[in-house]
């Protein structure tokens, strides 16, 4: 996707590697400057777990220090996953891993910060429900009636009481769960029509003490309300196509705006007092809004990502938000397919914080404004570009930290693995990591850097590494790409 006009592959490097494997493809990616509401403040982007196929169905709820705490799901293990961070660095632990849960999930706090997740049992179908009482997780199935999967919302009241919103996918019905005691379960709409995305972030609220959803029912963006005997429904907005992502925040009067997505549109929908507006959020690229939140003027801001095209060959994560006057759209992570699965919170600066997740190693990721400034992008890491299958080849690179902090170093070797976050190093200090790779190929390495903070700098320029097949090409060529890369590498 181009977002900008910097290269990210040193060009020396990447026409040498392109003459000599033509049908290998490379990817060529753009990145454009991101700018922030506040001049003064820079997108932290930070990993908050790496280890295994972590970071989709991300829940993000900020508790009254301004600290994050992020649920989500864990594919390796088929677990559902809590991530918080204590005001100088994250924590991460598994909270379920009986059957295959936490997908998707819904994470909100009590008024003692303490973390509820609704989620699902995917393979048996069931409601489960797990919160932290102060000393150790306490987990319930909630509803094992029907094939209940989907996107699902969760909201404490005052009493510390949770409620759900979540789906019946089998039936097609919006269902309702609260505890006052003990565990109710309800069926809100049976039209049939709702889906997986029907339900999106933050969806459930409590007004005037009872529960208010809204939804998507096919084409229709619906809004049901308990009126202390019945549920009432309404038609919110028809769209052509279905709507997806309906979520849902409440100004100081108490009124409702909504997100959601209609065919890679954004829309946005508020209630003035006497009527629902309507907009379609008007900017270039297909999105899909996914999370809506307001500040403490009561301006909309969306997490969403962005896609080039309907087969989604690619994604961005993307931030949207309303000045007073104008919407305005970021990309703020473009690095490789990253984006959606995501949520947002304001923190109490007004300042917004994103979840959402790295699909290229399956990472979570959290996005955050901070007066901190990241690494410099590494350089370009050198050493062996061209080598045998089952031995060690080592590569150095290095950076420095604008604030003199110390750095760490990721490598992506190209073949779908990462290392460990290497360091602490000193800033300008050089390093070196090492990797094998087991497969004949044509491989692009590159690598970034993370402070004390976790604030992360961009990836590097990639190095071409060509393990090849001994017999399939003449040693001559072998010999002359490997003077040519060299020597146009270390001119870089």
């Amino acid at each position: 996707m181009v977002s900008g006009g910097k290269f990210e592959i040193g060009m020396t490097a990447f026409i040498a590697f392109a003459i000599l494997f033509p049908s290998i493809p490379i990817n060529i990616h753009f990145s454009g400057h991101i700018a922030g509401m506040n001049n003064n403040l820079n997108w932290s982007i930070e990993t908050v777990d790496y280890k295994g196929k972590v970071g989709r169905f991300t829940s993000l709820a900020l508790d009254s220090n301004d600290y994050p705490h992020i649920s989500y799901f864990d594919l390796d293990n088929s677990a559902l996953k809590y991530a918080y961070w204590d005001g100088s660095q994250w924590h991460t632990e598994t909270v379920d891993s009986k059957g295959a849960v936490g997908y998707p999930t819904a994470l909100a706090l009590d008024s003692k910060g303490y973390p509820h997740i609704a989620y699902f049992n995917f393979i048996r179908g069931n409601l489960k429900y797990a919160y932290w009482n102060g000393s150790k997780w306490n987990i319930e199935t909630v509803d094992s009636q029907g094939f209940l999967i989907g996107h699902l919302a969760i909201t404490i009241d005052l009493n510390d009481y949770p409620h759900i919103a979540y789906c019946d996918y089998r039936n097609g019905y919006l269902k309702y769960a609260y505890w006052d005691g003990q565990w109710h379960n309800e069926t809100v709409d049976s039209n049939g029509n709702i889906s997986w995305f029907s339900v999106g972030a933050h969806s459930i609220f409590i007004k005037n003490g009872y529960p208010n959803i809204i939804y998507g029912c096919g084409n229709e963006l619906r809004h049901a309300y308990w009126n202390r005997s019945k549920w009432n429904i309404e038609t919110i907005a028809t769209d052509e196509k279905e709507i997806c992502y309906a979520s849902t925040a409440l100004d100081s009067n108490g009124y409702p705006h909504i997100s959601y997505m209609e065919d890679y549109t954004a829309k946005y929908v508020y209630w003035n007092g006497s009527k629902w507006n309507i907009e379609t959020i008007t900017t270039s690229g297909l999105h899909a809004p996914q999370a809506i939140v307001l500040d403490s003027k009561g301006y909309p801001h969306i997490a969403s990502y962005i896609t080039p095209n309907v087969n989604e060959t690619d994604r961005d994560q993307e931030y949207i938000y309303w000045d007073g006057s104008q919407w305005h759209d970021e990309v703020i992570d473009s690095q490789g397919y990253v984006g959606g699965c995501c949520d947002i919170a304001i923190d109490s600066n007004d300042n917004p914080v994103i979840s959402y997740c790295y699909w290229q190693h399956f990472d979570l990721k959290c996005a955050r404004k901070t007066t901190n400034n990241p690494p410099d992008t590494p350089n370009l890491p050198l050493g062996f570009i061209i080598g045998f299958k089952e031995h060690n080849y080592s590569y150095i690179t290095s950076t420095r930290d604008k604030d003199g902090e110390q750095v760490y170093y990721m490598f992506d070797w190209g073949d779908g693995s990462c290392s460990q976050w290497l360091g602490p190093y000193s800033s300008g200090e050089k390093i070196r990591a090492s990797h094998t790779w087991s497969k004949e190929g044509a491989y692009l390495i590159r690598v970034k850097a993370k402070d004390i903070h976790y604030s992360e700098s961009r990836w590097s320029a990639p190095l071409p590494l060509l393990i090849p097949n001994a017999y399939s090409l003449p040693w001559n060529l072998i010999q002359n790409y490997f003077a040519i890369a060299l020597k146009n590498i270390l001119s870089h």
